[in-house]
């Protein structure tokens, strides 16, 4: 327990003698979810679309075609610009809008008439989510207007005219409706742009500041620590789980100081934020014996830092710390849940959204805890030949 006192004395003072190395390393994900905060606010992060919408027939059917866009929900996120055919068809050419409508001359007379005609739809390419909410609009409309005139049959005409004939009135008037009212639970809001990456944005913390840590193995070598101590009757078995609990302490500081900017700065929720800084924890501490094992395996620590880079990026990138993983493609979002990093950073979303279930918290944490064991394993074996 001596030693063990001695060793966080001696960690922590080192902390408090360098701790811009540290600040930094947290100071990246903060910086950033301060300037999305500040470019995107706190509302929702909503898509937003433009569907341009060249009507060349100006009749009360082109106008209802698009009442589905009008909507509460939908008419946030596309707004409707009414164009020019040839300025629409030019727009959408250069990406200047999310799909490119044209009602041709004739729409309302061949709906009361039971005419064929064509709508004529181009989307943009380099958009996916936005083009096919606007297609499947339009299909419902289309559908709809089709069982309408099925509906009203040869009585079109006569309805148009605004005369209703008594075959329809009896079902129209009063109209043959039940209404049934039930009380829902409102939904939970969404999230704002910067909430939504703020959970990503902590997890490349993380990693920075395992592999900043996790580099300090060779300050501890090059000022002779390490061979005073494989000479001394502490075994490195001690060092090493000693540092493994500075680093954990040091993780709950980080995670309870990042979790409480997130809410102050840009409205992240976190209803359990005990259990979502001790996760935090615990991810860091497993990240931290991962690129300590990588830490002492090169010869010199250029090297060591060269190596830990080239593998810290490429799990940032697929593991959701650049992006979320509701907007990366699903054959990524399989493999980047893989990574340790990735599977925690799941499991801390499900901790945020009250989804943790005991069985998904103690598989994910059986399975971090297995690779820390490993890494504990395997770097003290590598240890004993690195301290001389």
């Amino acid at each position: 327990m001596r030693f063990l006192i001695v060793s966080l004395r001696k960690d922590w003072a080192r902390v408090r003698r360098d701790p811009f190395q540290l600040l930094t390393a947290l100071a990246i994900p903060l910086v950033l979810a301060v300037l999305m905060s500040l470019v995107f606010g706190r509302q929702p992060a909503t898509p937003q679309g433009r569907l341009l919408v060249a009507d060349e027939d100006n009749t009360i059917a082109s106008n209802h075609l698009l009442d589905g866009f009008r909507s509460e929900a939908l008419g946030k996120m596309v707004a409707i610009e009414k164009v020019t055919r040839a300025a629409g068809r030019a727009r959408i050419d250069r990406g200047d809008g999310s799909a490119f409508l044209i009602i041709p001359k004739g729409l309302q007379q061949a709906f009361v008439g039971n005419l064929p005609l064509r709508l004529q739809l181009y989307t943009n390419p380099s958009q996916r989510i936005l083009p096919q909410m606007i297609q499947e609009t339009l299909a419902i409309t289309v559908d709809a207007a089709f069982y309408l005139r099925h509906l009203a049959g040869s009585e079109l005409p006569t309805l148009a005219s605004g005369r209703i004939p008594p075959e329809l009135d009896r079902y129209l008037n009063p109209p043959l409706i039940g209404i049934e009212t039930a009380a829902v639970r409102q939904r939970k809001p969404a999230p704002s742009f910067a909430a939504t990456f703020l959970p990503s944005m902590l997890f490349m913390g993380l990693l920075f500041i395992a592999s900043s840590t996790a580099g300090d193995i060779w300050k501890e070598r090059m000022l002779g620590t390490l061979r005073r101590m494989a000479s001394s009757p502490v075994s490195l078995a001690s060092y090493l789980a000693a540092r493994v609990v500075f680093v954990a302490m040091l993780y709950v500081v980080v995670a309870l100081a990042g979790l409480v900017a997130a809410q102050r700065l840009a409205g992240m929720p976190a209803p359990n934020l005990p259990a979502a800084a001790l996760w935090m924890a615990f991810a860091g501490t497993i990240f931290y014996l991962l690129f300590l094992w990588v830490s002492v395996q090169p010869a010199t620590p250029r090297a060591a830092g060269v190596l830990a880079n080239l593998i810290i990026f490429p799990l940032a990138m697929l593991g959701g710390c650049f992006f979320p993983f509701a907007w990366m493609p699903a054959w990524m979002v399989t493999i980047g849940k893989l990574t340790p990093n990735g599977w925690a950073l799941a499991t801390f979303q499900a901790i945020l959204d009250g989804a943790a279930g005991t069985a998904q918290l103690a598989a994910s944490a059986a399975l971090l805890a297995t690779l820390g064991a490993l890494a504990f394993f395997f770097t003290l074996r590598r240890l004993r030949v690195f301290a001389v």
